[in-house]
């Protein structure tokens, strides 16, 4: 069974403002053409939550008495709309586990409703294989990661796991009690670097298992990496702004003039990167703190990695493509055809792989 794996929807759309700390940062509204392409796909995950919904009603009554204590949050009218559809779902993927345990069922009915496509037609071919359904299924996995070895780490926001996966397919959960893990990085020495956007806090686990926090004060980090230094680097667009955290603890911010800043990466040189979705552009930050801006003619930038030559592969939901940034600047379209490509990884041999979430799986690329 190969790596490759099955994967949710997950869209980003326009909101007014954000609070951050004891100031509000007004965040321009999507410009039209890309809200032809999000409405859509925000109808398609309301449609596809209320059948789910409708399907596992009983399920979901019998799971009252079983459900946790509540988590913080922040309040649902302030949450964007992609963030909200998406711990929705989780909360829903989550809720019908905890009803299919108690009821005996082994195989909770979510997996059911779980759409099983191949890579998107415009691409070569690529050998695409599926986790099958059951226990070997993911429900909602968001970030990626991959080490030397080419394993894979999955983050699953609605089984609240990190799976880690072979090159055999054989995967297995890496850390535990994490809320919403919502990516994930690793480094030279196996070590998982882990950022939880519901528990506000960055883990890491290291090979033999031990959990510690390495970062903490975030309201929602989305993204996490790590340099050969063992520098953690995350990004909170909530609060709009990116951590360093040093190896000794030491926690500061890095650059400035964020309006959203989602994806985080850092290449050999120890330059590190900001994919900013609303203000379309990926900001480069250089170890003596120069910042210059990257990728004018991006619409919707997520997440970003790096390869050994420094080139990036920008996932732009906005144009449903993955976007190449030469170490020049120069902008091209690696891939086009995707349909709201989320996470990103790129390994030591400049394979790519795409978190491809409306077609419900991952497409990866040999250079």
């Amino acid at each position: 069974m190969s790596p490759v794996t099955q994967v949710s929807a997950t869209v980003v759309v326009d909101r007014a403002s954000i609070r951050s700390g004891y100031r509000t940062v007004e965040v321009p509204i999507m410009p039209a053409h890309a809200m032809s392409f999000f409405v859509p796909r925000v109808h398609q995950i309301a449609a596809n939550l209320l059948c789910a919904a409708i399907a596992s009603a009983p399920l979901a009554i019998a799971a009252q008495s079983a459900s946790t204590a509540p988590q913080s949050a922040p309040s649902p009218s302030k949450m964007p709309a992609w963030i909200r559809s998406e711990d929705s779902r989780a909360s829903t993927a989550r809720a019908l586990k905890a009803a299919s345990i108690q009821a005996g069922i082994a195989k909770p009915a979510i997996a059911s409703t779980l759409s099983h496509l191949s890579a998107v037609p415009s691409l070569p071919a690529v050998p695409i294989a599926q986790f099958e359904s059951g226990d070997d299924s993911f429900v909602s996995p968001q970030g990626i990661a991959i080490d030397g070895a080419k394993n894979l780490y999955v983050t699953d926001t609605a089984l609240q796991k990190v799976f880690k996966v072979t090159q055999d397919g054989d995967r297995v959960a890496v850390g535990s009690g994490f809320m919403v893990p919502q990516a994930a990085a690793v480094d030279g020495f196996g070590n998982v670097y882990v950022a939880d956007s519901q528990a506000g806090l960055l883990y890491k686990v290291a090979p033999d298992g031990m959990q510690t926090t390495v970062g903490s004060g975030f309201y929602m980090p989305m993204s996490v990496a790590v340099d050969k230094a063992g520098n953690v680097y995350a990004a909170d667009p909530w609060n709009g702004f990116v951590a360093k955290i040093t190896p000794g603890g030491i926690q500061t911010s890095l650059g400035g003039g964020y309006n959203s800043p989602v994806g985080v990466a850092v290449d050999r040189d120890g330059n590190v990167y900001v994919a900013d979705t609303y203000n379309a552009a990926v900001f480069k930050i250089a170890p003596d703190g120069t910042q210059t801006t990257l990728g004018a003619g991006l619409v919707a930038p997520q997440y970003v990695a790096v390869d050994r030559s420094g080139d990036l592969y920008v996932t732009d939901t906005g144009t449903n493509s993955l976007a190449r940034i030469s170490r020049d600047g120069a902008l091209t379209t690696a891939i086009s055809g995707l349909d709201v490509p989320i996470g990103v990884a790129v390994d030591a041999s400049g394979d790519i792989y795409i978190v491809n979430s409306f077609n419900h799986n991952i497409v990866s690329r040999s250079r």
